[in-house]
């Protein structure tokens, strides 16, 4: 059992500082709009970010089944947090992520090793919290264009076909 115990404080220990999120969760809820914390989605984003330091790289490969993430990595910089928060603002994928109401979970991890900063956020759908606003929610997408796959003509498919798309 003692050395159990005492491998399992070794691998910790050579994974570097995994805090729960150092703020970033309500760093991204100022910065966008409240979400729920979940326990869940907070373990991915530990995951996520120990897998980040592994390979040190910043890949989606691993993201897990029925989630969104936003992933950065700073080093040296006074406010890791702000920094990555810049990063993801900065980027219109990333931002479309983090401005979609549609999700409304979310959780976050940050791992410190020396002067470098891993970070993972992962998301999935959810209700947002109650009383909670998605003032800059991204707006509702396009609706879905028509077939214009048809193999026949009629007068049904040529009204379609011939029907402005909504700008």
């Amino acid at each position: 059992m003692r050395y159990v115990i005492l491998g399992v404080l070794l691998v910790l220990g050579s994974v570097g500082h995994v805090r729960a999120d150092g703020g970033l969760t309500a760093a991204v809820a100022s910065a966008y709009f409240p979400r729920n914390a979940d326990a869940e989605l907070h373990e991915i984003a530990h995951q996520r970010v120990a897998e980040l330091k592994s390979c040190d790289c910043l890949e989606h490969d691993r993201m897990r089944p029925g989630t969104a993430e936003v992933l950065a990595w700073n080093s040296g910089v006074a406010s890791p947090i702000a920094s990555a928060l810049s990063q993801w603002t900065g980027s219109a994928l990333h931002r479309g992520i983090l401005s979609n109401s549609s999700y409304g979970r979310i959780g976050c991890a940050e791992l410190a090793d020396g002067p470098k900063h891993w970070f993972a956020c992962v998301l999935s759908a959810g209700p947002l919290p109650a009383g909670g606003t998605a003032a800059a929610a991204a707006p509702a997408p396009a609706p879905a264009l028509p077939d214009t796959a048809m193999t026949t003509r009629s007068p049904a498919t040529e009204a379609v076909r011939s029907r402005p798309i909504p700008v």
